[in-house]
């Protein structure tokens, strides 16, 4: 069944608060075991030159890092979009290193029947 606008918008309600609030649990807790992360900062946090990170440990550990090096990081929502099995978010990332209207961010991810993200992939300006 396709994903309706809704869900989508509930699911990126859920995904914005647990990041703005810097709660790895209620972060992990919107990825599905088999999770595939793609972006361009996994050199920068995991300094190697993979292009994607697979599984739960592997990217909690990753998120955790981006956590810890940007403790005032926020996402400001921008635009929800909604696919047959995917949503794209777009927003504003704030952070000590980003000027003060943000940076523009763009996220696409998969998503299982349960609402699960099973691939995401990371845009940044």
């Amino acid at each position: 069944m396709p994903l309706t606008t809704d869900q989508a918008r509930a699911f990126a309600d859920r995904w914005f608060a647990a990041w703005n609030a810097h709660d790895a649990d209620a972060i992990m807790a919107c990825y599905d075991a088999n999770i595939r992360h793609s972006s361009p900062f996994i050199k920068r946090y995991n300094g190697t030159d993979d292009k994607a990170i697979e599984g739960v440990p592997a990217v909690r550990d990753y998120f955790a890092r981006a956590l810890e090096r940007n403790p005032t990081l926020r996402f400001e929502p921008v635009h929800v979009a909604t696919g047959l099995e995917s949503v794209i978010l777009v927003y504003r990332r704030h952070s000590h290193n980003t000027p003060p209207e943000g940076e523009v961010s763009a996220e696409v991810f998969f998503l299982t029947p349960a609402g699960l993200i099973l691939r995401s992939v990371s845009h940044y300006v």
